[in-house]
Order: structure tokens, then C-alpha cells, then sequence
């Protein structure tokens, strides 16, 4: 295994196996682990400060994503995203964003929209602290929130399904930023719209935004992806 990577030691007990599959799947979309490279429990569980029992499960849960594989007698291996993963996970992004920024502006539901102000309210703070960190878990709450809001639990469900990827990918965002007050003007009009209750602009401007993202971060990516 190369050194490449650089996994961050865990500080919390929120659940171990969770938060290594965080942090190993952050390096699989940062290009940190190539393609095809062979992960080792022992060497991660050690990079990570944790026993090999998280670092096991987290390999389940990685697998499952469809981002490791694992070969008879040989061991774990990576299976890197490629721009077309990010493309498919974004466009699919967009259609359920789509629909649910559709069904919030028909609904327009008081504690709906409210619960959307304060989600925006939310990134905006976190914009005005300069923390990229905490602008990408906000930028994910935002959108995640919305397609709660829609009360489609396949939806909710679907995309909850991509958020550990989402965030992974964010974390690659991060680095392409081009500003924290941009990341919060690309959300308000989104809001305004769903606020005005022009379903047609807030599902066009959920869809652009979708869609740029993931440009954006094609982009970024290694270029063996």
C-alpha cells in the first residue's frame, strides 16, 4: 500500500466503523488510494488509531457503496470513482432534487420553507466562519433537507443512500471553492424561488447547480479516473 493517502487519526465515538469508512472513502475520491490498490486492515486500523474490528466493518460498508471490492484469498482492493460515477450520482442528484424542490414549491408548507431558511441560515454562518469543513456539511444538510421537505420517502431515502459519497466528494469541493460567499449565492436563488413558489425556476436552478458541481469536480479528479 502507498503512503499517499494520509488518514487522519479518529476523535470520536460517534461510530468508529462509520467514521474510518469516512475517512478511507475521502481518499478514495481524493485519488489518495489509486485504482486497484490493495488496503490492509492492520496498516489502516494503525493509520487511524482504531482496532481492525471498525476498519473491517467500514470495508462492508465501502464495499456495499460499490468502492472496494474484495477477491478471494487476495484481500481488499480499491474501485475507484471515474468521471462517469461522479456524472451518474450527480445527474441522479438533480432529479431528486428536481422533483423535491417541485413538490416544496406546490406544497408551500410555513415549517417546510421555514425549515429551509434555517438550513440556508446555516450555511451562511458557517460561510461568514471561513470553514470549508463546515460550509460542505451545511451545502449537504441544505440539499438533503430539501428532499426531506418533499415527504417522498423514496426519495429522502434514495438520496440518503449517496450522502456518505456526497461527502466525500464535498471534501474534494473543498479545494475548488472558488469562495465561501459564492458557495452562498449559489444556494439563495434556489431558496428565493422555492419561496416564490416558481417550481419551474427553483428546479432549473437546483438542476444547474447540480450539474456544476459535478463538472467542477470532474475536473479536480485524478486523471487515470
Amino acid at each position: 500500500m502507498t503512503d499517499r493517502a494520509v488518514l487522519r487519526p479518529l476523535q470520536t465515538p460517534r461510530s468508529l466503523s462509520e467514521d474510518a469508512a469516512d475517512r478511507i472513502r475521502e481518499q478514495i475520491v481524493m485519488g489518495g488510494f489509486r485504482q486497484g490498490e490493495h488496503l490492509k486492515e492492520a496498516r489502516i486500523a494503525e493509520q487511524l488509531n482504531v482496532s481492525r474490528g471498525p476498519v473491517r466493518e467500514a470495508f462492508k460498508i465501502l464495499r456495499a457503496e460499490g468502492l472496494l471490492a474484495e477477491e478471494p484469498h487476495r484481500g481488499t482492493f480499491v474501485v475507484s470513482l471515474t468521471a462517469k460515477d461522479v456524472r451518474d450520482i450527480y445527474e441522479l442528484r438533480a432529479a431528486l432534487e428536481e422533483l423535491s424542490a417541485r413538490t416544496v414549491c406546490r406544497r408551500r408548507d410555513p415549517e417546510a420553507l421555514a425549515k429551509l431558511r434555517s438550513l440556508m441560515a446555516d450555511l451562511r454562518k458557517a460561510a461568514v466562519k471561513n470553514d470549508p469543513v463546515a460550509v460542505s456539511r451545511a451545502d449537504v444538510q441544505f440539499h438533503e433537507g430539501l428532499c426531506a421537505l418533499s415527504e417522498n420517502s423514496r426519495v429522502h431515502e434514495v438520496f440518503l443512500r449517496y450522502v456518505p459519497t456526497l461527502r466525500g466528494l464535498l471534501r474534494l469541493d473543498e479545494q475548488i471553492m472558488p469562495s465561501m460567499d459564492e458557495v452562498v449565492q449559489q444556494h439563495q436563488p434556489i431558496l428565493d424561488a422555492i419561496e416564490a413558489g416558481d417550481e419551474d425556476l427553483a428546479a432549473r436552478l437546483v438542476r444547474e447547480h447540480c450539474l456544476q458541481a459535478a463538472a467542477l469536480l470532474v475536473e479536480r479528479m485524478p486523471e487515470t479516473s
